[in-house]
């Protein structure tokens, strides 16, 4: 599996390493389909005894108990095909979504801000479980409404080859006919993959906005992206059932009068002596047996196009291409220099974000970044963690290039406090843990670093606190001393701020200022701030403006020098000023 690239990946592909378990239920399904015909045989032989007047209890009894084995036969030898064909789609789904996920993992984190949750949800969901369907269900149907015709057809034309010809006709008009007709449907079916995905990344947002929405009286129906992405989803429905139905109509037509066709030919045949009554007996009853098999082949085709445009999101996923890391380890425990030298940056539409960025980060100081948003503050941070590459230039930490560097040591040197936090549903010990190895008193000794300790043991089940939906409900500033306890305990020599007081209070700001001197002793620390008073003691503050940097310098300094920090900085005052006064 790991051997199969994505250009490569179909139904097929996917079913490749589970075809031992497939046969078997093909074979078990098609076996299954040949006692079907039982019935019909025993009807035929039962009519023939009562034309012949040899029809007694003996005799009915004799064909009813074939026919009840038959069933019994039919039922187990169908159970056995379906656990066979669901064991290989559940194994196929369980490859196919760790390959996706082991791939997603070696991506730059940039991929996570570009791709919405609802695009991922939709892929390894939705997509995927339409394979579980095909696999499961459509290919035990697919082998009856293949097999069973031709080895059917194949003995009926060696009893009369004209009336197996016959049979044919039907056959052929209603399943050749509707497919030329459904050639759009394949381009719908990609669309409607696409509408989906649209679909569930609006319902993800709709629902994470529901607080703001109620608050202005807002429904879905003015819900802008939501409403966009139904009335998408409805339309691409529409043209699917336009394209379909009158296809399918005339399957159900053309099969359903099938018989149409054989009676008068056998009459025929029966008339000039070509045919026996018996034997066009026997044509009229297994004609209905051969064409109930091709009602479904339409279906399964038309779900073999919809499963294949679900396969183009999980291809665009492979396709991505991974981060690239390097050889060299870095010491966790050393203390780093960062360097930006004439570093550009953009992302693939559109005008760069950073151009020519040449500024130095001294070990065990703190920079803050400012300026206005959208200046590239935010996004020169990042690219310290290699959420993406640089266009041109080269950021260095310790004199090493990002790119030399193993992503498994990058992501040991660089702990991030995110402006929104991510909080799992789970206990506040494994939120602080957050997967690490760290014992319950080195969590309890960083949440007392973060100023969050005191908050846990008030609550009656103190670290064993539930959070997320079905538990506690923590404020922005509880959840941003709960990031920063994960940083202490992660204990980066390079830890960047975004915005890490944005949600805070005066009292949760001044314990997440305390939490951070815990935190940033002896780190070399990036923050990015629009509170102004939070990094006024800064070592160093770069002032960007359009994805460049205007000014660097202390704040005393730059605010001597009277340029864009000085204008920011006493706009700022006047601002908190008349806030106060308020």
């Amino acid at each position: 599996m790991n051997s199969l690239n994505s250009k490569q990946l179909s139904v097929l592909s996917l079913m490749k390493e589970e075809k031992g378990k497939l046969a078997v239920g093909i074979l078990l399904a098609v076996i299954c389909s040949a006692l079907s015909f039982v019935p019909y045989y025993v009807i035929y032989q039962m009519i023939l005894a009562l034309i012949g007047g040899t029809l007694t209890f003996q005799t009915s009894l004799f064909w009813a108990l074939i026919a009840i084995g038959a069933a019994v036969l039919q039922n187990i030898f169908i159970s056995c095909a379906t656990i066979c064909t669901h064991t290989a789609a559940y194994n196929t789904m369980h490859r196919l979504k760790l390959r996706v996920l082991e791939h997603m993992s070696q991506l730059s984190l940039g991929f996570f801000n570009d791709c919405t949750p609802g695009a991922l949800k939709g892929a390894l969901f939705d997509d995927v479980g339409r394979l579980e369907d095909f696999i499961a269900h459509n290919t035990i149907e697919l082998a009856q409404a293949v097999v069973v015709p031709i080895i059917l057809f194949i003995a009926l034309f060696f009893l009369q080859p004209i009336m197996a010809l016959c049979m044919l006709i039907p056959a052929v008009l209603g399943v050749v006919l509707p497919m030329m007709m459904m050639r759009r449907y394949p381009d719908l079916t990609n669309e409607y993959a696409k509408t989906m995905s649209a679909v569930s990344s609006a319902v993800n947002e709709y629902v994470n906005c529901m607080p703001i929405i109620k608050m202005y009286g807002l429904t879905a129906q003015k819900f802008k992206k939501y409403r966009t992405a139904a009335l998408a989803y409805t339309d691409c429905l529409k043209n699917m059932a336009k394209v379909s139905c009158k296809p399918l109509a005339i399957t159900i037509v053309i099969l359903d009068s099938g018989i149409l066709f054989t009676l008068p030919v056998g009459g025929i045949l029966y008339l000039n002596g070509m045919l026996t009554l018996e034997m066009f007996l026997l044509f009229i009853l297994l004609t209905m047996c051969f064409y109930s098999a091709f009602f479904s082949l339409l279906n399964i085709m038309m779900g073999h196009m919809e499963l294949e445009s679900g396969l183009v999101s999980i291809k665009e996923i492979l396709n991505t291409k991974a981060i690239s890391g390097g050889t060299k380890i870095l010491d966790k425990s050393g203390s780093y220099e960062i360097t930006f030298d004439n570093v550009s940056f953009g992302y693939e539409k559109g005008k760069d974000v950073l151009s020519n960025v040449s500024i130095t980060l001294k070990p065990g100081t703190l920079t803050a970044f400012v300026g206005p948003s959208g200046a590239g503050k935010t996004t020169a941070a990042q690219l310290i963690g290699r959420y993406w590459d640089t266009s041109s230039g080269e950021i260095s930490i310790g004199g090493v290039p990002l790119r030399e560097i193993t992503i498994e040591s990058l992501m040991d040197l660089t702990a991030f406090v995110f402006q929104d936090v991510f909080l799992m549903e789970d206990t506040l010990l494994e939120n602080i843990r957050m997967g690490s190895s760290a014992t319950e008193k080195q969590v309890v000794d960083a949440a007392k670093a973060a100023q969050i300790h005191e908050f846990i043991c008030s609550l009656p089940q103190g670290y064993q606190t539930r959070i997320g939906d079905q538990g506690l409900k923590l404020s922005g500033g509880q959840q941003q001393r709960i990031s920063i306890a994960r940083a202490i305990l992660k204990d980066a020599p390079i830890v960047i701020f975004d915005e890490a007081t944005s949600y805070s209070d005066i009292e949760n700001e001044h314990k997440i200022q305390l939490a951070l001197r815990s935190l940033l002793k002896e780190k070399t620390t990036i923050m990015i701030a629009h509170r102004l008073h939070t990094i006024r003691n800064a070592d160093n503050i770069v002032v960007f403006e359009d994805g460049k940097v205007l000014e660097q310098g202390c704040h005393d300094n730059l605010l001597a020098a009277g340029g864009t920090y000085s204008d920011m900085w006493h706009t700022y005052i006047g601002e908190t000023a008349q806030k106060e006064v308020i």
